[in-house]
């Protein structure tokens, strides 16, 4: 396991864990997915609150990243699970750690 500051969208590969001021995502660049695990590694700053997200705690299809840097808020180009012509933007809370698990 590896831990970085910047996770480089050009060459990432495997799997990460990116922990937030609220929440976990889980990157997995195999199968080009992304889950989001709200409240997992929150700081317990109480100036942060947990937001619900659709599809919260499930794997939906990623896209890409357009960056993703400790101490910065991370952003994912995601698509709907359910429909495959809508994409969005999944933005998040600071990011606390980047972190290579596979």
């Amino acid at each position: 396991m590896s831990r970085i500051d910047e996770l480089d969208p050009a060459t990432s590969e495997g799997v990460w864990t990116v922990v937030t001021r609220t929440s976990t995502y889980l990157l997995d660049f195999e199968e080009m997915t992304l889950l989001r695990a709200p409240g997992v590694g929150h700081a317990g700053d109480s100036s942060w609150s947990v937001s619900a997200l659709r599809r919260d705690s499930e794997d939906i299809p990623l896209l890409g990243v357009k960056s993703c840097r400790v101490g910065e808020s991370a952003q994912f180009w995601v698509r709907a699970a359910d429909d495959p012509d809508i994409r969005t933007w999944r933005i998040t809370t600071p990011v606390v750690s980047i972190e290579r698990i596979g």
